[in-house]
C-alpha cells in the first residue's frame, strides 16, 4: 500500500501517523515538506501548515502539495482534517478536488475512540455538540457549527450529501446505491456518520467496491480502517522500549485547552518538574517587558536544567487579556497567536541547544511546527504511541525524541505517562485513568 496524507496542522500528522505504525508501516510527518522529492516514499504524511491561514492561502498550499501528488502513484490519497472541524476545511477540500479530480471527496471528521462523535450530521465532542464547546471560542479557528454537512457547504460553497449511521448499519448495498444517486446529482462531496469504530469499517469495506476514484478526507480516526482495504492487519503489537535517559527532558506546553491544562497541573506536581510559566501578556507591553520577560524565562530554565530537573515550557492562559492588548496594539487575533507561538519556540529552541536537551515533549500544533522548523527538522520518524493518539518518534537522524500531542488529546495523565516513556520506563509503568 502506497499512502498519502495532506495534514493541516504538525501534531494533526503525528497523531495520523500513530494509527499507519500499528500495521507495520514505517512512517515519516514531512516538517519542511511539500517538495517533489519526499514523493518515492511509501508512507509519507505532508504537513501544509494550513489550519489558521486565509482560506485562499490555505487553497494554494494544499493544492499545490496535491498536485504533486497526481504523479505519486498512490493507492491512497487521505487528507487529514481536525476531529473538531477546526480550520480551512471547505477551501481545502475545494483544492483536493480541482486538483485531483476525484468521483467523491469522503468527509468523515469523527473519532468514536476520543469521544468525538457524528450522529444525524451533528458533531458532538464529549457528549456536546461542537458549537457549544471550547472549540467555538478557539483563538484562531473557532467552529461555530455543529452540523457538519452545512459547516462545509459554506465554506466550500458547494452541494454536500450525507450518509447517515443507519444507512450505514444497512449495509454495502445501502451504501453504495446512497453514493450512485448523489453521483447523479452531481454532488461530490459526502459527509459521513460515525458513533462506533464500527461505522468506519462498514464504510471502507463498501467504498472499496466501488471502483469510482476517492480521495478520503478524515481525523486520525478514519485513517486507523483505510489499511484494512489493502489486507492489512494490525500487527500483534509491542511497545518500543527506549533507552534509559537520566538527563532532563523538556516539555513546551503551547495549548490552553481544558484537557491540556489538567494534564499540566498533573505533571506540576512532580517534585523533579520545574514548570516555568511564559506570561504572554507581556510581549505586547513594549520591547523592554518582552525583553526582559523572555531573557527571566531562558535563565530560569536553564537553571532548573542544570539543577537535572524537567523543564515544563508552558503559555499562560490569559487568552482574553493578551488578545485585548494585541489588538489595541493592532494586530489581528491570528497575528498574536502566532506571535506567541514564534516566540516559546524561539525559547524552546534556545534551551534546546544550549543545554542539548535530547528529549521533548511538544503539544499545540503551531507551537510544535514552530520548534521543529527553528530546530531545521526535515522529518519525525515515528516509533511508537505514548497513548492512542500521541506519538513518540525520532527527529531526523538525530539522537533527539520527542512526543507530539495535539492540545485537546489524551487522558488526565498523558504528560506523566510521556515523562516515563521519555525516561526509557516501560509502558506497563503508565498510568491510566482513576
Amino acid at each position: 500500500m502506497k499512502l498519502a496524507v495532506i495534514s493541516d496542522d504538525l501534531t494533526g500528522a503525528s497523531d495520523c501517523g500513530a494509527q499507519l505504525i500499528k500495521y507495520g508501516l514505517k512512517v515519516a510527518v514531512s516538517v519542511e515538506n511539500n517538495e517533489k522529492k519526499f514523493i518515492g516514499e511509501e508512507t509519507v504524511i505532508f504537513n501544509t501548515d494550513s489550519r489558521s491561514l486565509s482560506k485562499e492561502d490555505a487553497y494554494k498550499k494544499v493544492h499545490h502539495l496535491s498536485s504533486l501528488l497526481v504523479d505519486g502513484d498512490f493507492d491512497v490519497i487521505y487528507k487529514k482534517i481536525d476531529s473538531t472541524m477546526r480550520g480551512n476545511i471547505g477551501a481545502e477540500m475545494n483544492a483536493l478536488y480541482d486538483a485531483l479530480l476525484p468521483d467523491f471527496i469522503i468527509i468523515a471528521p469523527g473519532y468514536p475512540q476520543n469521544d468525538r462523535k457524528v450522529l444525524e450530521g451533528m458533531h458532538y465532542l464529549n457528549g456536546r455538540l461542537l458549537h457549544e464547546t471550547e472549540v467555538a471560542k478557539d483563538p484562531k479557528t473557532p467552529v461555530e457549527e455543529s452540523n457538519i454537512s452545512l459547516l462545509i457547504e459554506k465554506q466550500s460553497n458547494k452541494n454536500v450529501g450525507h450518509i447517515n449511521r443507519d444507512i450505514l448499519l444497512h449495509g454495502t448495498n445501502v451504501i453504495c446505491e446512497t453514493l450512485r444517486k448523489y453521483k447523479r446529482q452531481g454532488i461530490k462531496y459526502i459527509t459521513v456518520d460515525s458513533v462506533e469504530e464500527q461505522d468506519f469499517d462498514l464504510l471502507v469495506e463498501a467504498l472499496h467496491l466501488l471502483e469510482d476514484k476517492i480521495i478520503w478526507c478524515g481525523s486520525s480516526g478514519l485513517i486507523s480502517h483505510i489499511p484494512k482495504m489493502f489486507g492489512l492487519q494490525v500487527e500483534a503489537y509491542h511497545h518500543v522500549l527506549l533507552p534509559q535517559h537520566k538527563f532532563p527532558a523538556l516539555f513546551v506546553v503551547g495549548s490552553v485547552s481544558k484537557i491540556g491544562r489538567k494534564q499540566l497541573s498533573h505533571l506540576l506536581k512532580d517534585p523533579m518538574i520545574e514548570g516555568i510559566e511564559f506570561n504572554s501578556v507581556n510581549l505586547f507591553l513594549g520591547e523592554k517587558n518582552a525583553e526582559d520577560e523572555i531573557r527571566g524565562v531562558k535563565n530560569r530554565a536553564i537553571a532548573a536544567v542544570r539543577k537535572k530537573k524537567n523543564v515544563v515550557l508552558f503559555s499562560s492562559d490569559l487568552v482574553e487579556e493578551t488578545q485585548k492588548i494585541g489588538k489595541s496594539k493592532g494586530l489581528a487575533i491570528v497575528e498574536i497567536s502566532n506571535l506567541i507561538s514564534q516566540t516559546i519556540g524561539e525559547i524552546a529552541v534556545h534551551i534546546i541547544k544550549e543545554c542539548k536537551v535530547k528529549r521533548l515533549f511538544l503539544t499545540g500544533g503551531d507551537t510544535a511546527q514552530q520548534v521543529l522548523e527553528q530546530l531545521a527538522i526535515k522529518y519525525f520518524h515515528l516509533i511508537d504511541e505514548v497513548e492512542a493518539g500521541i506519538p513518540i518518534g525520532k527527529l531526523d537522524d538525530s539522537d533527539i525524541i520527542a512526543v507530539t500531542k495535539a492540545g485537546n488529546f489524551g487522558s488526565e495523565y498523558t504528560m506523566i505517562n510521556a515523562l516515563n516513556r521519555l525516561n526509557g520506563k516501560i509502558p506497563q509503568q503508565l498510568i491510566v485513568e482513576k
